[in-house]
C-alpha cells in the first residue's frame, strides 16, 4: 500500500525540465551537506578546547563520537546524492538524521541545562527552506517529540543524566517550562523558514516572470525597430548618439556601429536637419517643429530628408535627450515632380488643342475659298498659284490634325513593331539632319535582329527622334552618338549616350518639365513629349549625366509576343543604313520635325 511522505517541499519538475529540477536540487543538498561540515567542524573545535581542560564539565568521548559520525553521513550522503531519485524525501532523511544527533548533542551537553539545545534549530531552518512548510512543521515534530523524550527520560532517571544535569533543585514545573519554550521556538522556526523560502520562491518566480517579459519586450522592440520603414536616431543632452536601427544606416549611409557611442559631428552629421538647431538651444528644449532639407551622404549623393524630433524622458519626466524620426523623401519628391509634370502637360495639351482646333477652322474657311476661286478662276492663267495655296492649306490642316493627335491620350496600340528596325530608319534620318554635322559620328550596336515590342510605331519613331535630335545638339563642337538596342527581360531596351557638356545635377530633376530647356533655340517640349509618349506606351525612360561626361537616356518598352509588326514605312526603307556621318548636305525631308527639341 503506498503511503505519501510526511514532508512535502516544492515538486520536482517532470519531462523536459526534470534535468533543470534535479541539478538545482542537487545543488542545494550539497550546499546543506556543506554547511553540515562547517558546524561539525566549529563544535569540533569546541570539544577539543574543552578537553583541554583538566575537569572538562562534559564527556568529550561521546561528542567526538557524535561528530566523527556526522562527518561520515556526510561522506555518505555525497556518495549517494547522485544514485538518488527521489531527492526531497532524500533531504528530509538527512534533517531527521541531523535531529537525531542533535538530541545526543543535547544529552552528552547537559539535557535540559544544555547550552546547544538551539543546535535543534539548523535541520528545522534547512527543512523549511527546502521542503517547505509542511516539512518544516514535520522537522519540527520530530525535534519536539525527541527533546521532550530526552528530558524525560533523563529527569525519570531512565537514561541516566551526564553530570548534575537534572539536580534536585530543579523543580517539575522549571523543567516542563523548559522544553515548553525550546518546542515554541522550533515550531516559530519552521513557520518562520518555510515562510521566508515561500516569499523567497514566490519572488523568484516573478523575476523569472518579468525577465522573460523584459526579454519578449526587448526582442519585440528590437524587431520593430529595426524593421520599420523610418530611420530612428536616439541622441543623448551632448549630442552622443545612443541608438541607431537599420533603416538609419541605409538612408544615412553610415553604419550603427560607427555611430553609436560618438558625437552627431564626429560622424558626419552636422549638416542633418535639425541637429543644430537642437545642439545650440538649451539643454532643456528638444525642436518641436518638422525638418525638410536635403542631407548630403558620405557616398557624394544628396537625398531629400524629412525629420521630426521627440523628447526622450525617464519615469520621473526628466529629459535625456531626443528621438529622430526620418525618411528618405527622394521617391516621394520625384512622384511630386511626376505629378507637377502631368499637370502642367495636361494644360499645355489644351492649350494646345484649342489653338490647333482654331486654327483649323479659318483653314478649313480659307480652303474653301480658294477651291471656289480656282474654279472661277481657272481659265485665267492662275491655276498653278491656287495650286500651291491649296497644298499649302492642306499641309496645314495635315499639321494642325497630327498636333491634335498628338496631346490627344493615345489609345494602346493593337499590334507591335519591331524595334530595331524602327530604330534603324529614325538613325538614318538623323544622320542626314542639319544637327548632324561633320563633327559628329554616330555608332548603332544591336544585339537582336529584330525585337518586337507593345508601340506604335509612328509614336515610337517621334520618340527616337527627339532624344536623337537633343543628343545632338549636345554637342556642338562634335563627338560621338552611341546607340545600343538589346533585349532586357521581359522589355527592350534602347540606350543614346553622346559625349556632350553633361547634365548638371540640379537639372536633372527637370528635364522632362515643359518648357523647360538651356538652349537658346529649344522650346523644351521635345523630351517632354518623348517621355509621356513612352509612359503611355507602358514603358519607362531614365537619364543620366554629370557636367563633362556627357548624358545617357535608357527606354524600356515592353516586348510582345505578336510576331507581326507593323509594316514599316518603305520610303524610309534602305538595304544598307549608314551610320556615319557624310560629306553630302542634309536631305529635303529630314524626319518628324514637328516637336524641336
Amino acid at each position: 500500500m503506498n503511503r505519501e511522505p510526511a514532508f512535502k517541499g516544492r515538486p520536482m519538475s517532470d519531462g523536459k525540465d526534470e534535468g533543470a529540477g534535479r541539478t538545482g536540487w542537487e545543488k542545494r543538498l550539497k550546499w546543506v551537506i556543506a554547511i553540515r561540515l562547517v558546524v561539525a567542524i566549529l563544535f569540533l573545535g569546541s570539544a577539543a578546547i574543552i578537553q583541554l581542560e583538566e575537569k572538562p564539565p562534559y564527556p568529550t568521548g561521546p561528542l567526538f563520537f557524535l561528530l566523527g559520525l556526522t562527518f561520515a553521513l556526510s561522506g555518505l550522503y555525497t556518495i549517494l546524492l547522485p544514485r538518488i531519485r527521489r531527492l526531497e524525501e532524500f533531504a528530509g532523511g538527512q534533517f531527521a538524521a541531523d535531529l537525531v544527533l542533535s538530541t545526543g548533542l543535547v544529552h552528552y551537553t547537559g539535557g535540559v541545562e544544555s547550552p546547544l539545545t538551539f543546535i535543534y534549530i539548523f535541520p528545522i531552518f534547512g527543512s523549511g527552506t527546502l521542503l517547505g512548510r509542511q516539512g518544516a512543521l514535520s522537522m519540527s515534530s520530530i525535534g519536539s517529540i525527541l527533546f521532550g523524550l530526552l528530558i524525560d527520560l533523563e529527569y525519570y532517571r531512565i537514561i541516566p543524566p551526564v553530570g548534575e544535569a537534572v539536580s534536585a533543585y530543579l523543580s517539575p514545573s522549571f523543567v516542563l517550562f523548559r522544553v515548553f519554550i525550546n518546542i515554541v521556538a522550533f515550531f516559530l522556526v519552521a513557520l518562520l523558514s518555510s515562510h521566508l523560502a515561500e516569499r523567497l520562491r514566490e519572488a523568484g518566480r516573478q523575476l523569472e516572470v518579468e525577465r522573460t517579459d523584459l526579454r519578449n519586450l526587448k526582442t519585440l522592440y528590437r524587431d520593430m525597430i529595426a524593421n520599420i520603414p523610418s530611420g530612428i536616431m536616439t541622441l543623448d543632452l551632448e549630442g552622443r548618439i545612443i541608438a541607431f536601427n537599420a533603416t538609419a544606416e541605409r538612408i544615412i549611409g553610415l553604419k550603427a556601429s560607427d555611430a553609436i557611442g560618438s558625437s552627431f559631428v564626429q560622424v558626419g552629421l552636422a549638416e542633418f536637419p535639425g541637429l543644430k538647431t537642437f545642439a545650440t538651444r538649451d539643454k532643456g528644449r528638444v525642436p518641436a517643429e518638422a525638418f525638410e532639407a536635403p542631407f548630403p551622404r558620405k557616398d557624394g549623393t544628396v537625398i531629400p530628408i524629412g525629420v521630426t524630433y521627440s523628447s526622450l524622458r525617464d519615469g520621473e519626466e526628466r529629459l535625456l535627450g531626443a528621438v529622430a524620426i526620418f525618411q528618405d523623401l527622394t521617391e516621394r519628391k520625384q512622384m511630386e515632380d511626376q505629378l507637377r509634370r502631368a499637370d502642367r502637360l495636361a494644360a499645355v495639351g489644351q492649350l494646345a488643342a484649342s489653338i490647333a482646333h482654331e486654327v483649323r477652322n479659318p483653314l478649313a474657311a480659307i480652303s474653301g475659298s480658294i477651291q471656289i476661286l480656282h474654279e472661277e478662276l481657272g481659265n485665267q492663267g492662275q491655276e498653278r498659284l491656287l495650286g500651291v495655296i491649296l497644298r499649302e492649306a492642306d499641309r496645314l490642316k495635315l499639321i494642325t490634325g497630327q498636333f491634335l493627335e498628338q496631346v490627344r491620350l493615345p489609345e494602346t496600340p493593337g499590334r507591335g513593331c519591331d524595334l530595331v528596325a524602327c530604330l534603324e530608319e529614325t538613325l538614318f534620318l538623323l544622320q542626314q539632319s542639319e544637327e548632324c554635322h561633320h563633327g559628329i559620328h554616330v555608332g548603332f550596336e544591336k544585339t537582336v535582329e529584330a525585337l518586337p515590342v507593345h508601340a506604335d510605331r509612328d509614336r515610337l519613331k517621334q520618340v527616337f527622334w527627339n532624344i536623337g535630335l537633343n543628343a545632338l545638339q549636345a554637342m556642338p563642337r562634335g563627338g560621338t552618338l552611341s546607340v545600343v538596342v538589346g533585349a532586357e527581360r521581359e522589355f527592350g531596351a534602347v540606350e543614346f549616350r553622346d559625349t556632350g557638356d553633361g547634365i548638371p545635377t540640379e537639372h536633372l530633376s527637370k528635364i522632362f518639365e515643359p518648357f523647360y530647356t538651356t538652349k537658346r533655340r529649344g522650346t523644351g517640349l521635345g523630351l517632354t513629349i518623348a517621355e509621356g509618349l513612352v509612359t503611355d506606351l507602358g514603358g519607362q525612360i531614365e537619364v543620366r549625366g554629370a557636367p563633362g561626361e556627357g548624358a545617357t537616356f535608357r527606354i524600356l518598352l515592353p516586348q510582345t509576343t505578336d510576331n507581326r509588326p507593323q509594316t514599316p514605312d518603305r520610303r524610309h526603307q534602305t538595304a544598307d543604313i549608314r551610320l556615319q556621318t557624310t560629306d553630302e548636305g542634309p536631305p529635303q525631308t529630314a524626319g518628324p520635325r514637328l516637336f524641336q527639341v
